[in-house]
């Protein structure tokens, strides 16, 4: 028995071990290991690389370490792709250089320009999903079997037409730009010109027939002799989607990015099985969009249960409404229809919402903490309700965002309550506070990525000044000093 477990002991460490011994330099590996010295040349030698950012400490990095090694390793034999790993802890310059914020950070360079790797982190799906991107971000249709095959049955499809392939050149370039975002394709084939009546030069997006509509045109054309790459991604970008299309979690940060937003939640399901009943509620939100077309409105239909937790956040997670609506302003706010105001049939409640949200009748969304009752210790205590009320321009303030599972937040706590307590009667006119950033809405200006993130706001600002500094109470007080109105015998000069 004790052998038993010896061996397995030894085992178990003999794997951690080779997952340490993949992520540490001068081992053999097939991914290369970078640094300062050779990272720029290993991008621009390379087409196409996926790059890995890693602490030698970190669980989830030495869980990924034989997957990335075996991705390395096919890619390598079959491909020109390339991949390669820096220790970020070592390598402090490259992790800044690149934004680094947490282990593993994955990174696709493709000559030389870098965009975050959303694919998967299994050996198999980064050989797949690089493979992918490694083919022609423009695909060449020939026949119209090939259309018909590319023709997005749920999203719009864009597709070029041209007299000859070199007059495609600046469509590829495009579709290089998009390729994270939409799908293109192009053809030089007359008979498809007949087929779609397009003319030479002309980049055409077509709309899925199941969000096709009476209010708008089944497709959207855009022909410019010369025209930039800049100006073809305007184009596509503004017309990426239909009146009333459906919003995914997929497509949310790539078809509906333009505001105001108008969301109707309900159960939307566009198969085949449940495509009547879905539509049946879609065209009453179309008779209300259409309205409000000219007015600049956004508007879209999304499936309930997809966006559970999204309603909750917004006071909608048991709204008793068949169909919840948000609408998404340019403030950066959130504006939910709420039972109690809105009580009729779907389509007059709809009606009724819209017109108040345009008159600016409608109440944002802040979710919220209960107000404290005695906040009287020298860190105030700030709640999406109470924000504006505390943090009200009369005097500078140096605020803490925070979250209460996390450990650098639990260390910075009695320092920061030290800090308001060492300046609590030589700056009257400075406020300290801090504020769950898990259980409050944070004003839109204040964005917090991390924890703990802070910001100071001089008094009479709008534009919060975030600090990026260590910890040290020196430090803070140098930063507030600097960027102080009224406090550190700023209203005295």
């Amino acid at each position: 028995m004790r052998l038993l477990l010896a061996g397995v002991l030894l085992f178990s460490v003999g794997i951690v071990r080779s997952e340490e011994a993949a992520e540490k330099e001068g081992e053999p590996s097939d991914s290369e290991v970078l640094t300062e010295a050779n990272f720029d040349k290993f991008i621009v030698d390379n087409e196409l690389v996926l790059v890995k950012f890693y602490a030698p400490w970190c669980g989830h990095c030495k869980k990924m370490a034989p997957d990335f090694e075996r991705a390395a390793k096919q890619l390598k034999e079959t491909t020109n792709i390339r991949l390669g790993k820096v220790d970020a802890t070592e390598h402090k310059s490259l992790g800044q250089t690149y934004g680094v914020e947490g282990y593993p950070t994955l990174m696709i360079f493709r000559n030389g320009k870098r965009t975050p790797y959303k694919g998967p982190r299994d050996a198999a799906g980064i050989v797949n999903f690089m493979n992918k991107l490694s083919a022609p971000a423009a695909q060449k249709l020939d026949t119209l079997k090939d259309v018909e095959k590319f023709m997005n049955k749920m999203d719009t499809t864009v597709i070029g037409f041209f007299n000859k392939e070199t007059e495609a050149s600046i469509f590829v370039e495009t579709a290089e730009k998009l390729r994270d975002i939409f799908q293109l394709a192009y053809t030089t084939n007359a008979d498809l010109f007949k087929k779609y009546d397009a003319k030479n030069g002309d980049i055409i997006i077509f709309y899925p027939s199941v969000f096709q509509s009476k209010f708008e045109p089944k497709s959207r054309t855009f022909n410019k002799p010369e025209s930039t790459v800049e100006e073809i991604v305007t184009f596509i970008k503004d017309h990426s989607s239909p009146l009333v299309g459906k919003l995914t979690k997929q497509n949310h940060a790539t078809r509906y990015t333009k505001l105001p937003l108008v969301v109707v939640y309900y159960n939307a399901d566009f198969s085949t099985q449940y495509r009547e009943g879905s539509e049946f509620w879609r065209q009453k939100v179309l008779a209300v969009a259409n309205k409000y077309q000219k007015d600049n409105y956004n508007f879209a239909v999304a499936d309930e249960d997809e966006f559970v937790q999204e309603l909750g956040q917004v006071g909608l997670g048991d709204s008793g409404l068949e169909h919840n609506v948000v609408a998404f302003g340019y403030d950066g706010k959130k504006y939910p229809m709420l039972s109690q105001d809105f009580d009729d049939e779907f389509d007059q409640n709809l009606e009724n919402f819209m017109k108040k949200l345009s008159q600016g009748n409608v109440k944002p969304y802040v979710k919220t903490q209960p107000i404290p009752k005695n906040d009287k210790g020298d860190v105030k205590t700030l709640v999406g309700a109470n924000f504006n009320k505390v943090i009200d321009g009369t005097k500078d303030a140096l605020i803490e965002f925070y979250a209460p599972w996390c450990g650098h937040c639990k260390t910075f706590e009695p320092k920061y309550a030290e800090l308001a307590k060492s300046l609590k009667s030589s700056e009257p006119n400075l406020v300290l506070a801090k504020m769950d950033a898990t259980a409050n809405d944070p004003p839109a200006d204040f964005e917090v990525k991390g924890f703990p993130t802070i910001y100071f706001l001089p008094a009479g600002e709008k534009n919060p000044v975030p600090y990026s500094g260590n910890r040290d109470l020196t430090d803070l007080k140098k930063f507030m000093a600097k960027h102080a109105k009224k406090s550190f015998k700023k209203e005295e000069l």
